[in-house]
């Protein structure tokens, strides 16, 4: 249990680690990448073991909500059963993307609702 424990940990680490600071001016996909976002949702938004699929999000985000909760998704799970259920699903939190600014999130944000 431990091993596996310790196992799961040390991906998430890797997971969110090593992030880039994106270029001026770069769209969506390229922050997605650069977020190493692919590593807990997959390259094609469709989940993985860390992290829930991020297809459909029009249907329950807006822009700016999404640049929002991106920047800091604790709150968020406080209040949103939704959102309560997917942390417990998967074995770690969501990261903070508040190494990115507003436009960088609303960016981001912007591109994942348009999948």
């Amino acid at each position: 249990m431990r091993t596996l424990l310790a196992i799961t940990l040390g991906g998430l680490v890797v997971a969110c680690s090593f992030r880039k600071d994106p270029p001026p001016g770069a769209d969506g996909a390229t922050i997605y990448e650069l977020q190493n976002c692919a590593n807990c949702h997959g390259t094609e938004l469709e989940g993985k073991s860390l992290g829930p699929a991020l297809q459909g999000l029009a249907a329950n985000w807006s822009e700016g909500e999404l640049a929002r909760f991106l920047a800091d998704p604790g709150p968020f799970l406080a209040r949103d059963a939704r959102l309560e259920g997917l942390h417990r699903a998967y074995p770690g939190a969501m990261s903070r993307y508040d190494n990115l600014d507003l436009e960088q999130r609303t960016t981001l944000a912007r591109w994942l609702l348009g999948r």
